[in-house]
């Protein structure tokens, strides 16, 4: 126990059980970053952690946005807290320009990967963030109101532990915690917290949910229902998962051919070819509901479960042709732009490669060719014009494997579709299965050692 932690108010039960059950079920001893606003949910987590954890397993982490005249100086302030606790804090800053549009989005991608930089630098385990069973009984309710469907994935709720960008695992232990409990135990210990004004300004879609479930609070139900469906669609994502092991390969130029058992069922069939849909079309977004729907009205018909299915359907920026007992999926041949790259930069290609110029003189540019499946062309930027006819003009078919991915002075790896930027910790075996069927790099299992079974706030739950 840490120093002086025996003289500070006992944890309340409820967030002491919890997060012991979190640390016990840690597979990894390296320190944990936790992300630090100020706030009370994030101030709370931290203070409840370093009276479990010696100093040198907790790191603070403050993002300074630099979008409030206030930021620096709460910055500050986390910085002497955490001192009065000993623990190590960095303040990490949202350096460069910002866009003229979509600035919440940017800063929300720019604080994940300043966190995910600092964790690799620092060699933590994972990023600790504070969202509370508040956090998700509001966002439950947001995404009841766009998508009333009991079947909707987004009413699988916030899941305890997402990967971003491949690399780092955001954990959140406080799923069952209100924030009541939490303001309680700063009180107990008369800790004052920050508060943010965004969260009073009813301009914003949680701030107005928020009102209205403290008018009148959220059914519990609601959370275990969230639960059930989480852990239904951590079961589809394992089922899938093996299915393209067994029924998948790569093909020339990129694209996938799938067999279509029917002992697999409609369910799993439909799960896997969305997955493949995402990795070969490289669409932003997953298939809207109209989407969804046609696609499991084709694996009906395709598997001999319904009728008038379509040999050919185009889905997610996704062609996929039937091919006897098969299917052959591949990027369709529409919106396909060229990526310019600055000398020494890098940047993702059509939603599916992601592409270092690692020469530091000249620019690179990264168009299509032919092939089928649409995988990428490279060539080098002479004063804006495309030199096709020069050396430097290659294909990038043999290039996206880890020990083939270096050549011409460029790197192109493959991304595994949307599960390459985020990735919530239910759907890893099937981003598992995606990125070992190409060949690019697989995910690092989280650090932390799940179960099956459902909770009443989380997605899965501690063993």
């Amino acid at each position: 126990m840490p120093e002086g932690a025996d003289r500070a108010p006992p944890l309340p039960p409820d967030l002491e059980r919890s997060l012991t059950r979190f640390l016990h079920a840690l597979d990894d001893d390296r320190p944990l970053g936790v992300a630090v606003s100020g706030g009370s949910d994030s101030l709370g987590l931290l203070t409840a952690l370093a009276s479990l954890l010696p100093p040198r397993r907790l790191v603070a982490l403050t993002v300074d946005h630099g979008l409030r005249p206030a930021s620096a100086e709460e910055a500050r302030r986390v910085k002497a807290q955490c001192r009065s606790l000993g623990l190590r804090h960095e303040t990490l800053r949202w350096d460069g320009p910002r866009p003229t549009s979509g600035l919440q989005a940017a800063a929300r991608a720019a604080r994940y990967r300043l966190l995910g930089t600092a964790a690799g630098r620092l060699g933590l385990a994972a990023v600790l963030t504070a969202h509370t069973r508040d956090d998700q009984c509001e966002t439950l309710a947001m995404r009841r109101a766009r998508s009333p469907s009991d079947a909707a994935a987004g009413l699988a709720g916030i899941p305890p532990a997402t990967l971003f960008d491949g690399r780092l695992w955001v954990l959140r232990p406080l799923l069952d915690i209100s924030r009541a409990t939490i303001r309680a135990h700063l009180s107990a210990r008369r800790i004052a917290w920050i508060d943010d004004p965004s969260n009073a300004d009813p301009r914003f879609e949680r701030v107005r949910v928020r009102a209205a479930l403290e008018a009148g609070p959220a059914d519990p139900a609601d959370l275990a229902a969230a639960a059930g469906i989480a852990a239904a669609r951590g079961a589809l994502a394992r089922a899938a998962a093996a299915y393209i092991r067994s029924a998948a390969e790569v093909e020339h130029g990129g694209q996938v051919r799938i067999g279509l058992p029917r002992e697999a069922g409609p369910a799993v069939i439909t799960a896997g070819l969305e997955a493949l849909i995402d990795l070969c079309g490289g669409a932003a977004r997953p298939l809207d509901r109209r989407g969804k729907a046609t696609l499991r009205a084709a694996v009906h018909g395709w598997i001999g479960e319904g009728t008038g299915a379509a040999d050919t359907l185009t889905l997610g920026r996704a062609l996929l042709r039937r091919r006897g007992g098969a299917l052959v999926i591949a990027r369709e041949n529409r919106g396909l732009g060229i990526l310019r790259l600055d000398p020494g930069g890098s940047g993702v290609w059509d939603g599916r490669f992601l592409v270092r110029n690692l020469d530091r003189h000249a620019g690179l540019i990264v168009g299509v060719g032919r092939e089928p499946g649409n995988p990428p062309l490279f060539g080098r930027d002479c004063g804006g014009v495309l030199q096709t006819s020069s050396e430097d003009w290659q294909q990038g078919l043999r290039r996206w494997r880890e020990d083939e991915a270096v050549a011409g002075g460029f790197v192109c790896r493959r991304l595994a579709g949307r599960a390459s930027r985020i990735l919530p910790v239910h759907e890893w075996p099937l981003a598992q299965a995606l990125a070992e069927l190409v060949g690019c790099a697989t995910f690092p299992p989280p650090p932390v050692t799940f179960s099956d079974r459902a909770t009443a706030s989380g997605c899965v739950t501690l063993r």
